[in-house]
Formats: structure tokens, C-alpha cells, sequence
């Protein structure tokens, strides 16, 4: 399974088994009744996502989901043990295909697996995998501005479950709640979100909740203060969720995000410094197509700044950077120079 952390922007799976690796999860071979062939397939895409990022990966992560449908199909049909198994095996499939799809800002596809995934985790009686999809499903509609579709998966779910799941549901509820306008509904939720999380862990909590955490809560609650206006506390609750050591990516997306929130504030003198000693080294690090949005976003707002000229040249170089990942291109120390612009 593929966790859907900062509006589902940080790695780190943990799926139901581990597979082996190679270069490709080689979904055309067809379809196999085994689920732990199956999860073999998508514990590779969860490892390719991880290494190079979805935008590479739609079409086989689709591929993958497919086939492990047409699996279930050649099921006997009879309710056994073992084809619940496969039915599981075949939602993670489609959870993980819409994970990547989402990432990769393929909306209509991602929401078509989730949706296949909710109904495949259910007809296995797979609690936490429904519970999962329901939750990726209540992430996109935030992404996408459908507040009162996420709001009503939360309201759904909440009340039948506990721990992390709960806390996790409060999160995306109070998410929903800003881009409703409902400011102080949303504040109170994310306070509650946070007292939850301070409850600690409780048994029966799911493999996929690891993530829920401190760092991953602020980076929400800086979405919350940008969804209402707050560009201050944007700014200061995005700073809290670059505290995660020893996790890379996350460190970068917050950062990104950053900058972004700095951008929007027209802080000149800190963005400058977010994007020169955070952003740029490890731009291309990280593949994610909506963080890269935000990204151009910042640059076209930092290319306006008035009289910094060294601000505005790091945006262009950001501006270009993002134009050569989105065209495939390398980067990093041989990839071509980028010269600064004068004026």
C-alpha cells in the first residue's frame, strides 16, 4: 500500500508483502491467481514510485491494476479464503494505481481506481484496505476543491473507527472544513487531529497509519491557513513540518511547499533563501507533479519581484529546471548549465 501523506506527497510504503525487484513490474504478463504475485507486482510500483516518481508510471501502474482484476474474474466466485485474499491483493492493486495517478495529477483515472479499489476491498471484507481507499478518496477531493464530497466520506467513516484511522478521518474533515470557509470549524478539528495523534498509537491500527504524524499534521495545517487566507501561519506551520529528520523527501516537499506559501506572502528575503539552499540542490530528487506545480507557481510569483535581480534569477532557474523535468530531461551536475539572465 502507498500512504497518502502531505495530500498524499511522501513515500515510504508499506504493502501488505514485499516483493522482489527489477526494472519494470511487468503487468502484460498476465494475469495470476496467486495474490502474492500480485502484490509482488505492486510492492515493484510502490519501489519504482519511491525511486523515480509517478509521472513514468501511469500507464503501468493501470496495467498492473487491470490485470489483477481480470485475476479476480477467473476466480471460482465460491467466497473461499483464498480468493478474499486475491480480492485484497487486486484493491491494493487499485489503490496503489491511484495513488500514482494522482500523484501524476491524472484525476478522472486516480478516482476511477480508488473507487475500484473501495469496491474490491469490500467485497474481500478487507476493513482497512476500504478504510484506505476511502481516505485517498477524501484526500483528492480536497486536492480537487470538492470539500463537501470529502466532508461526507468523513462523517461516514469517523464514527466507526478509532486510533490513527480516526485521526487520519479528523485531518481530512478539517481539511474540508477551510475550503467550505467554515475557519473556526476547521481550526477546531485540526486541534482535535493533533490531540488524537498526542493519544498515541492504539492495537488494530493499521501498517499504512505509520505516517500520521506531527510533521505530517503541520504540513495540513499550514494547507489550512493558506485555504483561508492566512498566509502568516501558512508560513509558520510549514516551517514546523520541515522537522522530520532522516526522511528526505518529506523534508523536501515541505520545503516546496515553503517556498511556495513564502512566494504567495511576497516574502522576498526568505524564499530567496528557501529556494537557493533547499529547493534548488534537490530539485529532481523528489518527482511529483503536483509538489512541481507549486513550484512554477512560486517561480512566476518570485520572477515578479521588483528590484532582486538575484531572486529573480533563481527563479528562472527554477522555471527551467521544472520546464526540463516535465520534458524528461536530466538533471543534476551533467545536466546542461542554466545561465542567469541579466536586468
Amino acid at each position: 500500500m502507498r500512504p497518502a501523506t502531505m495530500g498524499g506527497m511522501t513515500p515510504s510504503p508499506t504493502p501488505h508483502h514485499s516483493g522482489g525487484h527489477r526494472p519494470s513490474p511487468r503487468p502484460e504478463d498476465g494475469p495470476d491467481r496467486d495474490p502474492a504475485a500480485t502484490r509482488a507486482v505492486t510492492a515493484r510500483l510502490i519501489a519504482l514510485d519511491t525511486r523515480i516518481g509517478a509521472r513514468h508510471l501511469v500507464a503501468d501502474a493501470a496495467s498492473a491494476a487491470s490485470a489483477a482484476r481480470r485475476a479476480v474474474r477467473l476466480g471460482t466466485g465460491a467466497g473461499t479464503g483464498a480468493d478474499r485474499d486475491l480480492l485484497s491483493a487486486a484493491a491494493e492493486a487499485h489503490q496503489v494505481a491511484g495513488w500514482i495517478a494522482y500523484d501524476a495529477e491524472h484525476q478522472r483515472l486516480s478516482r476511477r481506481m480508488s473507487l475500484e479499489a473501495l469496491r474490491l476491498a469490500r467485497a474481500a471484507g478487507d476493513r482497512s484496505m476500504e478504510h484506505f481507499a476511502l481516505a485517498q478518496l477524501a484526500m483528492q477531493d480536497v486536492h480537487v476543491r470538492r470539500p463537501d464530497e470529502a466532508a461526507r466520506i468523513c462523517d461516514t467513516v469517523s464514527v466507526r473507527t478509532r486510533g490513527s484511522v480516526r485521526t487520519l478521518f479528523t485531518l481530512r474533515a478539517a481539511r474540508a472544513a477551510a475550503q467550505r470557509g467554515e475557519r473556526t470549524r476547521a481550526l477546531d478539528l485540526i486541534r482535535l487531529t493533533y490531540s488524537r495523534h498526542l493519544d498515541g498509537p492504539r492495537a488494530g491500527d493499521p501498517a499504512w497509519a505509520w505516517w500520521v504524524n506531527e510533521a505530517e499534521i503541520a504540513w495540513h495545517h499550514a494547507m489550512i491557513h493558506a485555504d483561508t487566507g492566512d498566509r502568516a501561519g501558512a508560513v509558520e506551520r510549514f516551517i514546523a513540518a520541515t522537522d522530520r529528520p532522516g526522511y528526505a523527501r518529506a523534508v523536501f516537499v515541505a520545503h516546496a511547499s515553503l517556498l511556495w506559501a513564502l512566494a504567495r506572502a511576497g516574502a522576498w528575503d526568505e524564499a530567496e533563501a528557501v529556494l537557493v539552499h533547499e529547493v534548488l540542490p534537490r530539485l529532481g530528487e523528489v518527482s511529483s507533479v503536483r509538489v512541481e506545480r507549486m513550484l512554477a507557481e512560486a517561480a512566476h510569483r518570485l520572477d515578479g519581484a521588483a528590484r532582486r535581480p538575484s531572486l529573480r534569477d533563481a527563479a528562472h532557474a527554477l522555471a527551467v529546471t521544472l520546464d526540463s523535468l516535465r520534458a524528461g530531461y536530466r538533471t543534476g551536475p551533467d545536466a546542461p548549465a542554466i545561465r542567469p539572465r541579466s536586468g
